[in-house]
């Protein structure tokens, strides 16, 4: 497999599966992009199962939490029989948790606490939901720190393609540099044609970013330069406009929008293939089975029932 794949697919990847929207927007996925935490939503549909899905995710992604809407029904599932198999199937591996709207009667919280958390045994907890989604932000937030769901990295980058571009000026002259990856903090490029002769801890001031379309003007200091390949690259940390690490809000907002847009296309990209490697795979399964019992005269309604 390409590096490029074998770098999107590292990382803590936390899934929250059938969400309800009214009570888990997906502007909140921006916010959690913004605190380190890769977050995407699994939606139920008619093409590709549930259950197929969430095994295709432990399948594709080394390191997945998984957050259940317990209160949607999904055909075919019985949340604690599944999430219960899946505990046992996965192992450790099996980082899971659940989600449930508020409920005002606490016996029916302690039955529900009791049953997922101590009986199936999940360890990512049981988390109500308000119907207030300003709190539900908030709370989501804690238990992703809880879980440690941004695993060894602070911020999230994305690598860049041809549409990542700067324009930067250094004692008169100008340069062009195609960019490699950016975060909130820092980013990394590739100039073209000569390289500045640029001491490190230098500032740059006013580098003009073209970002996917996306304009912004922002100083930088060169931090690290480094050989890769036949490649010279020069990481750069950002500065805010009164000289402070990072950068000033409505840049971060930009940047933090474009990194949640770039990973979350190369994510979904990557499962729309899984997804339907998994149904081909289940039909040619479900195809051989129909052909092996019609050979041997069994009736085609045992067969009937195959998920896929």
């Amino acid at each position: 497999m390409s590096d490029d794949f074998h770098e999107s697919v590292q990382g803590v990847k936390t899934f929250f599966i059938v969400p309800d929207m009214s009570l888990i927007p997906e502007e909140f996925l921006k916010s959690f992009f913004l605190k380190g935490y890769e977050t995407y939503f699994i939606h139920d549909d008619p093409y590709c199962s549930l259950e197929t899905k969430i095994h295709t995710l432990f399948s594709v992604f080394p390191q997945v939490i998984l957050f259940f809407n317990i209160d949607r029904p999904v055909q075919g599932i019985d949340w604690p029989v599944f999430i219960a198999k899946l505990q046992e199937q996965y192992g450790e591996r099996a980082m899971i948790g659940v989600l449930y709207q508020k409920r005002n009667n606490q016996e029916e919280v302690r039955k529900l606490e009791w049953l997922y958390l101590y009986t199936i045994g999940i360890i990512c907890g049981c988390v109500p939901l308000e119907f207030q989604k300003s709190k539900n932000l908030y709370r989501l937030l804690n238990v992703l720190s809880a879980n440690q769901a941004n695993g060894q990295r602070r911020f999230l980058r994305a690598m860049c393609g041809e549409s990542f571009k700067a324009n930067l000026a250094f004692r008169g002259q100008g340069f062009r540099c195609a960019l490699r990856d950016i975060s909130i903090t820092h980013f990394s490029c590739i100039f073209t044609g000569d390289a500045p002769e640029i001491p490190l801890h230098e500032k740059i001031r006013e580098i003009q970013m073209n970002l996917r379309g996306i304009l912004i003007k922002i100083d930088a200091v060169l931090c690290l330069k480094r050989v890769l390949g036949e490649d010279l690259i020069h990481v750069f940390v950002f500065r805010t406009s009164d000289d402070r690490e990072g950068m000033d809000p409505e840049h971060v907002i930009k940047v933090n929008n474009i990194v949640h847009q770039s990973l979350t296309e190369k994510i979904m990209g990557i499962l729309k293939t899984a997804f339907e490697a998994s149904r081909k795979e289940l039909r040619h399964m479900s195809s051989s089975r129909s052909n092996s019992a019609a050979e041997q005269g069994m009736p085609m309604s045992q067969f009937s029932n195959t998920s896929g």
